[in-house]
């Protein structure tokens, strides 16, 4: 084959390679700039001939890279093989910098040096790697705790900014709201902008069901990506100040991604960019589902963890109850029955009644206080578990209140309190359980006696206000100081300044039956100026 064969064939594999291969003179100037060269960098070979090399490196990289070629051009070896390539880094027309892997031989021809480079754009391996690598990171990451603040914080910054320059965390509420959870930003002087995305909404908000929703992709298997930006800016945040935060954070592009553990829908993950011009590719949002899926794992297991927790914590507080509060039922029956023993071992031959009347209505009346104990802890775990059963049958509402007054009359004499009736006569009939809600009454009148000095006032009113039937009872007691008012309906809790007065589980099984029944329960009281507790039941 004739030299210019051979030159004409080895110029079209140059042409061809998909490769940068460049030709530089002795100078380090370009003379020969491939169609690979010119697809990685952006510039046409007519733009680059007669160019420094520097050109084509980032700012930083070329005094440190002449030195090299120097180094290169002046030494014993005449080229570096692909595999001693270096890793360097190229910029492409657009100012985009991007790792390369590259090698050079040095070739004389006719007394005239030329320098032959072969370059080779990674940025895609790389990114590859880094992918690789974030979901592995992500996987110990997210297994290192248990808390389910530290993980939610830990889903929305994990993928910053491998996938996006800010995050926001949502997640999907048992009635079909979605709040916002966690956020983050990659500039640490926004992350505080990001974050309260957060803290202005403390409480679930309802989204429209519009395509870039988080509520609705929330229930997608796939991530979405986002191709109106404004109206994921008004499906999100429908609120005017949260939006406008929002705008000011920036996105160009929105990758949602939902997040679901056992099969069912718990939230989803904004990743959001904000480079002009940038979009998320179908690489990047592969990695985004296999995140998704660690995510939603970690937060379940934090869940179930803390719900294990909370169990813990449950029954360690029952038998502190039941131990404290069987306590004295039963101390009673042994004393009692101990006395009862004694006459019965009596060896003097006196003669009597083995138990008197008093002493009978004792013993009684703690196995009454016992067995009481025990059903309300029967109460409670059912509630906890959804399955308290209300047995509702037609019921005239006068009858009911009538029923409770007349069980508390001698109560309220027997303490010295005036005991107010407050009815509508012609108060409806309502569907029911008696026997359930007469154990709401004699709790919120039992509290009402205890908490109210002699000489006081006790009242019970009826009434149908707004189609529903709302019974209240109102005292004349010392009332509950603000910060109490909204623990009074949990359970075991009982307010720190009043004297023990029973297990703390009342009001927690009277909320559980009112709403049980459709209705509501609640408080109304000020200090010094007492407390009335009602509560509705549908008419």
């Amino acid at each position: 084959m004739a030299d210019s064969d051979s030159n004409a064939a080895l110029s079209a594999i140059v042409d061809i390679a998909a490769d940068a291969i460049i030709a530089l003179d002795d100078n380090y100037r370009i003379i020969r700039f491939n169609r690979g060269a010119e697809h990685i960098f952006g510039w046409m070979e007519e733009e680059m001939l007669g160019q420094p090399l520097d050109r084509l490196l980032p700012m930083n990289a070329r005094a440190v890279h002449r030195g090299h070629m120097r180094t290169f051009g002046e030494g014993p070896i005449d080229a570096r093989t692909m595999a001693d390539r270096r890793q360097i880094s190229g910029l492409r027309k657009n100012g985009e910098a991007f790792p390369a892997e590259a090698s050079i031989a040095r070739v004389s021809m006719h007394g005239a040096r030329t320098f032959m480079v072969t370059l080779r754009d990674v940025s895609e391996r790389r990114r590859a790697e880094e992918r690789q690598k974030f979901l592995a990171t992500a996987g110990w990451v997210l297994a290192a705790t248990l808390d389910v603040e530290s993980t939610m914080a830990t889903i929305a910054e994990l993928p910053v900014p491998l996938l996006g320059e800010w995050s926001l965390l949502e997640l999907l509420s048992p009635d079909g709201s979605i709040r916002r959870a966690a956020a983050t930003h990659i500039d640490p002087h926004r992350h505080g902008d990001a974050a309260a995305l957060v803290a202005r909404v403390p409480d679930p908000v309802t989204v429209e069901p519009l395509p870039e929703s988080a509520a609705r992709v929330a229930r997608e298997m796939e991530a979405q990506r986002v191709r109106d930006i404004a109206a994921w800016l008004h499906a999100n945040f429908p609120d005017a100040s949260s939006r406008a935060r929002a705008e000011a954070l920036g996105a160009s592009a929105v990758l949602i991604v939902p997040l679901r553990a056992g099969g069912r829908a718990i939230g989803a993950l904004h990743l959001v960019r904000t480079r002009p011009g940038t979009h998320h590719a179908v690489e990047e949002v592969h990695v985004a589902d296999q995140f998704a899926g660690l995510a939603a794992l970690a937060l379940e297991n934090a869940r179930l963890y803390e719900e294990a927790r909370r169990a813990v914590r449950e029954r360690d507080d029952m038998l502190a109850i039941v131990s404290h509060d069987l306590r004295n039922p039963v101390n009673a029956i042994v004393m009692l029955t101990g006395a009862v023993l004694d006459r019965a071992s009596m060896t003097d031959g006196e003669e009597g009644t083995l138990m008197a009347r008093d002493e009978v209505e004792s013993v009684r009346a703690a196995a009454r206080q016992a067995d009481g104990l025990n059903q309300d802890l029967q109460d409670v775990s059912r509630i906890s578990a959804g399955r308290l059963r209300v047995e509702r049958r037609r019921v005239a509402a006068l009858d009911l209140v009538e029923e409770a007054a007349n069980l508390f009359e001698p109560v309220m004499v027997d303490a010295a309190l005036r005991f107010v009736r407050d009815f509508d006569p012609a108060l409806p009939t309502v569907l029911a359980d008696m026997h359930r809600l007469q154990q709401v009454l004699s709790n919120l009148l039992g509290n009402a006696v205890r908490f109210t000095p002699h000489g006081g006032a006790v009242t019970l009113s009826a009434h149908v206000v707004d189609d529903m039937l709302r019974i209240a009872v109102r005292d004349t007691g010392p009332g509950v100081t603000p910060e109490d008012v909204p623990r009074l309906f949990e359970r075991y809790w009982q307010a720190p300044r009043l004297l023990r007065a029973g297990s703390g589980l009342g009001l927690y099984i009277a909320k559980g039956i009112v709403e049980a029944h459709g209705g509501e329960i609640g408080v109304a009281s000020a200090m010094g100026a007492g407390s009335e507790f009602w509560f509705t039941l549908p008419l």
